[in-house]
């Protein structure tokens, strides 16, 4: 299970590192030594052809990129798959590897979540697993910009934690088609505020009687 999503998780990291790190490398590669130069008070031979400020302006841009590369890839190592699931275990010790394993290689697979019979699993997901019984209510949310659209799968949590991940909106009917199959499992947008301000009383429509 680790060795999977990992293997996803690394593979979404190379593709962003190429585009946001590859080429802020080539860039500063050929405009960081003019940018030097300047620097030590002498004039560059590329002057003749780019102005030193807009070659100071290229050089904070690629850095600022490369930076931002390197941030992502920490991120991934201190936040990484098998840390996540440790981390659950070691709070659920009741839970055994072997229980999560087996759980994984029987869970439906939806893009890229996993919903097994007890837990959810998602690389992309603050929290690895997502333990069913926690889980109050399923709804979407989506992001617009300029251009697309991004859409999200939302987990509420009993204890008010969301847990979200991006999927397409043509699959999310089906993921709230599943998790609606659970007794206790709220799905739809229309309990959003409840959830956030009165989850006492959405607990009480469905959650308690569930888990009974």
């Amino acid at each position: 299970m680790i060795k999977k999503l990992t293997v996803k998780v690394w593979r979404d990291v190379m593709i962003l590192s190429l585009i946001i790190g590859v080429i802020p490398s080539i860039v500063l590669i050929k405009f960081a030594p003019a940018a030097i130069q300047a620097l030590c008070g002498s004039v560059p031979d590329s002057a003749k052809a780019e102005s030193i400020s807009n070659t100071y302006v290229i050089c904070l841009f690629a850095l600022f990129f490369i930076v931002i590369d390197v941030l992502v890839v920490i991120n991934h190592f201190t936040h990484s798959v098998g840390k996540k699931v440790k981390r659950y275990l070691a709070e659920n010790p009741g839970v055994t590897m072997e229980q999560l394993e087996s759980d994984f290689e029987t869970a439906e697979q939806l893009e890229d979540v996993w919903i097994g019979r007890k837990w959810t699993f998602g690389e992309s997901m603050d929290y690895i697993p997502v333990e069913h019984d926690k889980i109050v209510l399923v709804y979407s949310e989506s992001w617009r910009s300029k251009r697309f659209e991004t859409f999200y799968l939302c987990l509420g949590l009993l204890d008010g934690t969301v847990v979200k991940t991006i999927v397409r909106e043509k699959t999310l009917p089906k993921f709230m088609e599943l998790y609606g199959r659970y007794p206790h499992i709220l799905v739809g947008n229309n309990y959003i505020q409840m959830f956030k301000n009165n989850r006492k009383a959405l607990l009480d429509i469905k959650y308690r009687s569930g888990q009974n």
